[in-house]
């Protein structure tokens, strides 16, 4: 929730705050448009494939083309097959490997889609055109290679195999010259055969082949895939010759509706729901050309955000993206970079602190005190051991250590409460300090499951972030109830310029922070952290020559906790509230 703090004093609280009005109302603004297209990387750099299945769910055939520079398709020609596979133009066999039925080059079958090929004299205007005419031969099909069509017979895995058919042809008086494709051809087969309908090679023009359902009804057209169901379109591009880089293309919103029920839950409160797909959606769009060298903008797992079309879709999440169609968090203007994760263990952490980003460049990720989260009523404690050959090895490896680590201690905290410095003590009484960021990273230090962390063995110094709590009958002054909540109330700067407070208000009193719930009808349900501080000690001695590290959350702690979302929600407070907590500053809108 975005917080507003507003240092009062008893004298000037009723001239600075206390301007009554009626509720503000959002005017309209145009959404993001439906139509924007996402290219979502759902196979590529390890992940990339030989060969892949396609079905239709809800559709008639596919269509084959191109998409041009502003993702828009350009149809060549189609099939009324229902199940195609799309493979590379190499030896590929049709079985079972590593656990996937399709076209690989590592098994062995008698079902072998081959590379080389016959192509029958001339060229083509149309797919249609070469169609025909190469449909007057078994195995014949239509290729369309660095942008010409040209028909061509069978498929062979040997040189020979295609020389010796060759020379049939020729005998019954048709001259063919023998084919292939470069590095970056593609075919498209019948699922299960050689049959091959298509062949498309762009020549490393980085185009791929575009293949879209037909749509014959009413009904958005489904395609079955790898055990998830897409909308959209897919591209296929063998990528500096590798293996087939496989890009789902569809519509923005449709894109967010596959990310919601795999980040959350279906059956979560819907305004946490509602909540995860504008963060999704800003996310989405923020991401700029992270994956530009793969020729899509984002990819379908965890490095950027889970999705997996509508392979778990449901009622309340397509519901949760349609009421928030095209709404973004906006910083001055901007679609904020929306980072969320599982759970912060009661305490969410600046990015310039995890990752050493400039801070400046994302104020709205900021840390603070989490009251809400502990609400959900999840075990998120964990604990991981590491002996002193590990912790040396993997953090202080640059640092001459040569003797074992006998203690290590938290000796700095963050503003929100969370290690910023470990200091590990070897048996020679040397101190080698080690930022708490480097420690939590999984690629240069041990891993750690969140960012909130000490060690096992509660009961010492641990400090508690401070948690604002809400005033029982609201502020009050000289005795005196002055505010109840923060509906209708404004704020005066030094200017003389008036601010509604809208979203959730801190004051700072002479107690400490408080806050004011906006109407003031939440105040009941306002948490304190539920965490307890010393779960875990600042400090660790070695036991059998290990350190046990302790912590609370998963993730990185930077953003939206997923699990306080659910909390709030089940409070009663709405997504944009939500948002306004964990990404401070920013506002709910369009772009």
């Amino acid at each position: 929730m975005k917080g507003k703090f507003v240092q009062i004093a008893a004298l000037c609280l009723t001239a600075a705050l206390l301007l009554a009005s009626g509720g503000e109302t959002a005017s309209a603004a145009p959404a993001v448009s439906s139509d924007r297209i996402m290219r979502v990387g759902i196979h590529y750099g390890t992940g990339a494939m030989e060969g892949l299945n396609l079905a239709n769910e809800v559709g008639s055939g596919f269509q084959f083309g191109y998409y041009d520079s502003a993702n828009r398709f350009v149809y060549l020609g189609h099939t009324s097959q229902t199940a195609i596979s799309v493979v590379e133009t190499m030896n590929v066999y049709y079985g079972s490997y590593d656990g996937y039925t399709s076209y690989h080059t590592a098994v062995v079958s008698s079902v072998a889609v081959g590379e080389y090929h016959l192509e029958l004299p001339g060229t083509y205007g149309t797919f249609a055109e070469a169609q025909g005419a190469a449909s007057q031969y078994p195995g014949g099909f239509p290729a369309y290679i660095g942008g010409v069509f040209s028909a061509r017979v069978g498929n062979y895995t040997t040189r020979d195999g295609a020389v010796a058919a060759q020379a049939a042809l020729a005998a019954q008086g048709v001259s063919t010259t023998l084919a292939g494709t470069s590095a970056y051809g593609v075919s498209v087969v019948v699922t299960g055969t050689n049959t091959i309908l298509f062949q498309y090679d762009d020549l490393g023009q980085g185009t791929g082949l575009g293949v879209e359902p037909i749509q014959t009804g009413a009904e958005k057209c489904e395609t079955l895939s790898k055990g998830c169901v897409y909308n959209g379109g897919f591209r296929f591009e063998r990528i500096n010759g590798g293996k087939l880089t496989v890009v789902n293309l569809l519509g923005l919103e449709d894109y967010v509706k596959g990310v919601v029920p795999e980040e959350t839950s279906t059956a979560w409160p819907i305004e946490a729901q509602k909540a995860q797909a504008v963060a999704a959606r800003s996310y989405a769009l923020s991401l700029g050309t992270k994956h530009g060298s793969h020729h899509f903008d984002i990819c379908a797992y965890d490095d950027c955000q889970v999705y997996s079309g509508r392979k778990k879709a449901g009622v309340n999440s397509d519901a949760a993206v349609d009421q928030t169609a095209g709404q973004v968090c906006l910083y001055n203007g901007q679609v904020a970079q929306t980072f969320y994760y599982s759970s912060n263990g009661g305490a969410s952490e600046s990015v310039s602190n995890v990752w050493g980003s400039n801070q400046s460049l994302y104020p709205y990720l900021a840390g603070k005190a989490d009251p809400y989260e502990a609400g959900a009523g999840i075990n998120n404690y964990w604990e991981r051991t590491f002996t002193s050959s590990q912790i040396i090895s993997r953090l202080l490896s640059g640092k001459q250590v040569t003797a074992p680590i006998v203690a290590a201690s938290v000796t700095a905290y963050t503003e929100a409460g969370n290690p910023r410095m470990i200091t590990f003590t070897d048996s020679a009484g040397k101190n080698f300090s080690v930022s708490s960021a480097t420690v939590f990273s999984a690629d240069k230090g041990l891993g750690l499951p969140s960012f909130r962390f000490g060690f096992a063995g509660g009961g010492t110094s641990q400090p508690a972030p401070t948690v604002p709590t809400t005033p029982s009958g609201g502020v009050t002054i000289n005795g005196t109830t002055a505010v109840n909540g923060a509906a209708g109330l404004y704020a005066i700067d030094g200017s003389g310029n008036l601010t509604a407070l809208g979203g959730d208000v801190y004051v700072v009193t002479d107690t400490g922070v408080s806050l004011l719930a906006q109407g003031g009808e939440q105040d009941q349900n306002q948490p304190s952290s539920g965490y307890a501080p010393n779960e875990w000690s600042s400090s660790a001695t070695v036991v059998n020559s290990s350190i046990t590290f302790a912590g609370r959350g998963w993730g990185h702690n930077i953003g939206m906790s997923q699990w306080g979302a659910y909390a709030m929600a089940n409070q009663g407070y709405t997504y944009q509230q939500i948002l306004q907590f964990y990404y401070t500053g920013i506002t709910v809108g369009y772009m």
